[in-house]
């Protein structure tokens, strides 16, 4: 069986959905559906249980994914050890991230370079927005993931997806009728704040800045997953990306609503690489792969 069609399987048994697994591997989801089928049909045996709430593993299926996973392990150690000698398959990727990266995009994508590249090694370090260009200018990473303005020289954007900031606040929440939201009304309520530091710098927005310095703040915490609780539990609302919240916002426990200021509107994310040094083979594979996967999140977060 082709490589291609056990990761379309490995995927599906992940996820338990052809639609998940077809969003985590950017690939239309009537392909991985017809992989699937027809390993079905190849086999002469049903290897999921359909249910109302998507995909589970039969005895059938559980056989086969303990096969799968170890065929696929075998081949990619083979394709390291071919490709090492030509260098392409090792070395070490630095990456340096906004926190909201680490809760499904980075984890996805380091998950997906680990089978594809399984001998490379990683330093991944989460940071505040605004001090990501330094670290890729400076060499302590390769690879910089954050708000993108005006990048300092000796940094370049490779790309960018629209996924500004705005509030993430509870449904019910008095806040959650009004398609936009002023400085003034967040005034009102309390506020979660993920630094002391504002995360977009004053030349962007003065009139955010001044506010983030000024309030008094119900929390302050650089954790976006114990804020994700804490906005949850309702005890307070804070200012995101959609990235970190993707999957709550889908299934409508969280809302976002966007800022007035338009600044902040067209805020965008990117990838930061250096300008000075050609990063590794190895390297630049990654950027291309988080590039796509970047992409495919603004879609999906355009569509929230």
């Amino acid at each position: 069986m082709h490589a291609s069609v056990l990761k379309y399987f490995i995927e599906v048994a992940s996820c338990g959905s052809v639609r998940k697994a077809s969003e985590r591997l950017f690939v239309a989801a009537s392909a991985v559906n017809r992989q699937i089928h027809k390993l079905e049909d190849e086999l002469g045996v049903e290897l999921f249980d359909r249910l109302p709430t998507g995909l589970r593993l039969n005895p059938a299926g559980e056989r086969l994914l303990k096969h799968a996973q170890e065929t696929l392990h075998q081949f990619q150690v083979m394709r390291t050890e071919l490709d090492a000698l030509k260098g392409e398959r090792t070395g070490h990727v630095k990456v340096a991230a906004m926190d909201s990266f680490f809760e499904e995009l980075l984890p996805s994508a380091v998950e997906e370079f680990l089978q594809i590249f399984p001998a490379v090694t990683y330093t991944i370090t989460s940071i505040q927005p605004m001090e990501v260009a330094q670290l890729v200018m400076t060499g302590q990473a390769d690879v910089g993931l954050a708000f993108v303005g005006r990048v300092p020289g000796g940094v370049k954007v490779m790309s960018k997806a629209r996924l500004p900031i705005g509030i993430v606040l509870p449904p019910g929440h008095p806040l959650a009728d009004h398609a936009s939201v002023s400085l003034k009304d967040c005034a009102h309520y309390p506020f979660l704040r993920s630094s002391s530091h504002p995360v977009i710098s004053a030349a962007l927005s003065p009139e955010f800045a001044a506010f983030w310095d000024d309030m008094e703040p119900a929390a302050t915490c650089n954790s976006t997953p114990l804020l994700k609780r804490l906005i949850m539990g309702g005890k307070g609302i804070s200012c995101f990306s959609k990235i970190a919240f993707i999957e709550e916002l889908k299934r409508g426990e969280l809302l976002w609503r966007p800022f007035e200021l338009p600044a902040l509107n067209e805020l965008q994310v990117g990838i930061l690489v250096p300008t000075q040094r050609v990063l590794p083979h190895v390297t630049q594979n990654f950027v291309g792969r988080m590039a796509r996967r970047l992409m495919q999140l603004e879609a999906t977060a355009a569509a929230l």
